[in-house]
């Protein structure tokens, strides 16, 4: 998998399988808490338009995100084919960090 130097747009997500970083607010998120994914979301950043989102989904037991709170988060730009949708797939390990000054 290749990585990406710096931060990514979620705008600029295209499912390509890379490992990426990106600066973004959680706008919702759905605990599914018997089963993996275990959470599933969405997320916002200033690339995007108002109203715009990126689906995220979590599969380590131990991250979980929380709506209105903004994060520095390393997973894998990955395509599902189901539903035809770009996520943030944050896998076991997945780097993950609240920020408190949203503005850095």
């Amino acid at each position: 998998m290749v990585q990406k130097q710096g931060l990514a747009d979620l705008a600029d997500l295209s499912g390509s399988g890379d490992n990426v970083l990106v600066k973004a607010q959680v706008t919702c998120e759905q605990d599914l808490n018997s089963h993996r994914p275990y959470q599933k979301g969405l997320l916002w950043d200033k690339s995007m338009d108002y109203g715009d989102i990126r689906a995220f989904v979590v599969y380590d037991p131990d991250v979980r995100l929380e709506p209105g709170k903004v994060y520095i988060l390393n997973g894998k730009d990955h395509y599902y084919a189901p539903r035809d949708e770009v996520q943030l797939m944050l896998y076991d390990g997945a780097y993950v960090k609240e920020l408190y000054d949203t503005n850095s």
